[in-house]
């Protein structure tokens, strides 16, 4: 799904999940883009969205119902950015309500592959709704971690550096948080707590941020050691 990801680039779409072909994160709220649908159920993508708009009545009764402009991207199959008329082609993000009710409306050439896309769905978005929890507690923990760095006088380099070393015990890469897992936000939950705590003792001695950092990659060494991870900042300069 390669355009998908050229989307994902350009920050007009975000993967919210490690199937990263199914989900797609609209302001905060999941959603399923209708290209990928079109491409699992074996269908036109210009035929899906012209059965949308018909119905867009009905589909906006069950939310709202955004669209976005492909002109800058390939579409799916054809590799072409423009439907057949000229006109920028343009694509659906419904959520999951939406999602449902259209699958009762368009015919996939193939049932068996048809329920299999039904499937992935549900296990994506019941993945979702596990992690969310998580993630709530995740975003406050963040921020304060980032708060407590800011007061030290950090630098950007400062602040690459310390998502370097949390990705590396989480395992992540970078751009990777949106779709980290149920246990990855948990780890990164617990190494925000160390940061919190760090930081704070920085603030008070009057440590410099790259001290701090350094202090900070210890702790999340001796942390990570118990999880057989390999350590933290190697040669980084800090």
């Amino acid at each position: 799904m390669k355009n998908i990801n050229a989307l994902i680039g350009q920050g007009l779409t975000h993967p919210v999940d490690s199937q990263k072909e199914f989900l797609t994160l609209h302001k905060q709220e999941v959603r399923i883009d209708s290209r990928v649908i079109a491409d699992r159920a074996g269908i036109q993508h210009g035929s899906l969205v012209a059965t949308i708009k018909m119905h867009q009545s009905k589909l906006r009764e069950l939310g709202t119902l955004p669209r976005q402009s492909l002109k800058e991207f390939s579409d799916l199959k054809s590799g072409n950015s423009k439907s057949r008329g000229g006109r920028p082609e343009i694509s659906y993000l419904l959520n999951e309500t939406q999602f449902d009710y259209t699958l009762r409306i368009i015919r996939g050439r193939d049932p068996e592959r048809m329920n299999q896309f039904k499937l992935d769905i549900t296990k994506a978005l019941s993945k979702r709704r596990v992690v969310e929890p998580i993630r709530r507690e995740y975003l406050p923990g963040y921020h304060e971690s980032r708060d407590g760095l800011k007061a030290l006088g950090a630098q950007r380099h400062h602040y690459i550096n310390l998502a370097r070393a949390e990705n590396r015990v989480a395992g992540l890469s970078d751009g990777e948080r949106g779709s980290a897992g149920e246990q990855q936000l948990g780890l990164l939950v617990v190494i925000q707590k160390i940061e919190q705590a760090a930081f704070n003792e920085a603030v008070q001695s009057g440590m410099s941020p790259g001290d701090a950092v350094r202090e900070v990659a210890r702790r999340m060494d001796t942390f990570a050691s118990l999880l057989s991870t390999k350590p933290l900042l190697r040669g980084e300069n800090v």
